[in-house]
């Protein structure tokens, strides 16, 4: 019994620490807005190594999950599936948009790095 408790304990921690990705621009506008927050828009692909090592590895170190919890709404477009929203333009992938509270780009990031000179270009954004 002990065993399946530390076991749902163990899982409840690491869901908690997630970041959520969300995938509709109107929500995440309206999510960054109630909670005073910058949208960073994801455009990546599923295929893409560089892309995958920011989700998995990246964003899931711990000063960069907390601080990208704590400062943006999340938003993930693919680039297989998802067509950018109007205005928008990309070289490569993965990109990083950061939105403003009307949906407009105020700041890119082109490329993935690693998670301390990522950490570092989040906190000059703010």
């Amino acid at each position: 019994m002990r065993l399946i408790v530390l076991i749902i304990i163990s899982i409840a921690i690491v869901f908690a620490n997630e970041i959520y990705f969300e995938h509709d621009m109107n929500k995440a506008i309206q999510k960054a807005k109630e909670q005073n927050k910058t949208v960073m828009m994801l455009y990546s692909s599923p295929t893409c190594p560089e892309c995958n090592y920011m989700k998995h590895v990246v964003f899931n170190k711990k000063e960069v999950n907390d601080y990208i919890r704590e400062h943006f709404i999340v938003l993930s477009f693919t680039i297989h599936k998802d067509k950018l929203p109007k205005g928008f333009e990309y070289i490569g992938i993965p990109t990083f948009f950061f939105l403003d509270k009307s949906a407009k780009e105020k700041y890119k990031i082109i490329g993935g790095s690693k998670a301390e000179v990522f950490l570092q270009r989040l906190k000059g954004i703010q």
